[in-house]
């Protein structure tokens, strides 16, 4: 495998851009349901976990680029192969492929699940999951800068999410928020941990950074985007911990479908009914990168078809979908998608930046050696 990678300008893309792809990758299915998970563990102190995550997030970003700022342009696979040999770093390689693929399975299954729960429950789980998939495989197909296209419908359709929480913002009871710091610090932590699921996402810098033709600007765009996600994150779950009282909280499944219900319209009865199909416009920019990242895997490491290894992942993620079947077995999938990426995403680009670091010191004093010797 070549470390470093240069795509044709045909098919590369602004930098600023990257702001909108790791957005677009970052909002999800999560944002529907994380509210309870991160409030189980810090109670109304849920929005200081928020934003220690956050924080977090901003220094794994910098962390992931300053590792990209060492290779001209390399991605994860290339840089993989190049610091630990071409055996560990395809296995490697395949390890974050696997993740890349799960994360894609989990973010698929749990918006089935939504469908099946507030609309159409007797609707089966693979003619869902078909449908789903084939509007995915057509903009795989055209490659990324389709797939970047794309994600501008995604961008304006997370803004309407801060817009439509004027409604149940009409009913806040902000004396849900204090006392502020009420839960102790390691419970602050693991609700920051448990935003793991929902915060993963930005981690596809790792392999768009060869097809960005302004790589300087990579940094800045990428931390734009996540603030921009963050910000949205943060107005949701105040929104949320402001109308509901911990214990409504904790019974809901869905805390901002159910705050979609406070959108009044004449016109309208449902909104949530308005929502939840626009919503597939939303996941479906995750689907498409990760599958994209993985059939770019593929062909990294092995040279194979994109179009027949993007087949080969949706076919194995429609094959997934139908052995997922309770809430019980979604939950424990997600469950473990959450604490892969925890490892994937927060542990795992600190120890590449060392290893790598590590890697270009030798292959400078290396080659100051070589000088050396040739001038004598």
């Amino acid at each position: 495998m070549e470390i470093n990678v240069y795509p044709k300008k045909s098919n590369q893309i602004p930098a600023y851009l990257l702001a909108i792809l790791v957005h677009s990758n970052q909002v999800g299915v999560g944002v529907l349901g994380f509210q309870r998970f991160v409030a189980k563990e810090a109670g109304h102190d849920a929005w200081i976990s928020l934003i220690i995550a956050g924080i977090a997030a901003h220094l794994i970003m910098w962390i992931i680029t300053r590792t990209l700022s060492l290779y001209p342009s390399s991605d994860l696979y290339g840089i993989n192969c190049d610091v630990f040999g071409t055996w560990i770093g395809n296995v490697l390689n395949l390890l974050y492929m696997t993740y890349f693929t799960l994360i894609a399975l989990a973010i698929m299954r749990t918006y089935i699940e939504v469908i099946q729960t507030w609309m159409f429950p007797k609707v089966s789980t693979w003619s869902i999951a078909l449908v789903i998939l084939g509007l995915a495989v057509y903009t795989i197909m055209g490659g990324i800068r389709i797939i970047t296209g794309y994600t501008f419908i995604s961008l304006v359709l997370t803004a309407w999410v801060v817009l439509d929480m004027y409604f149940p913002l009409q009913y806040a009871r902000w004396s849900y928020l204090y006392p502020v710091l009420e839960a102790k610090l390691p419970q602050i932590l693991n609700g920051s941990i448990a935003m793991s699921f929902t915060m993963v996402g930005f981690e596809i810098s790792y392999i768009l950074y060869p097809f960005l033709r302004e790589k300087k600007r990579a940094g800045a765009s990428a931390q734009f985007g996540l603030f921009y996600t963050n910000f949205i994150y943060l107005c949701v779950m105040i929104v949320t911990l402001t109308f509901f009282s911990k214990k409504q909280l904790m019974q809901a499944v869905w805390p901002t479908l159910n705050l979609q219900q406070m959108v009044y319209m004449p016109f309208l009865e449902r909104f949530e009914y308005i929502i939840i199909p626009l919503w597939l416009l939303i996941i479906l920019p995750n689907i498409m990168l990760y599958t994209w990242s993985v059939s770019r895997g593929f062909k990294r490491m092995f040279n194979w078809s994109a179009k027949k290894t993007t087949l080969l992942v949706l076919v194995t993620i429609f094959i997934a979908c139908q052995f997922f079947l309770t809430r019980t077995h979604i939950n424990a999938m997600v469950d473990f998608a959450s604490r892969v990426g925890l490892y994937a995403v927060f542990a795992y680009p600190p120890f590449l930046y060392v290893m790598a670091s590590l890697k270009a010191m030798w292959r400078k004093k290396k080659r100051g050696g070589h000088e050396h010797e040739s001038s004598t």
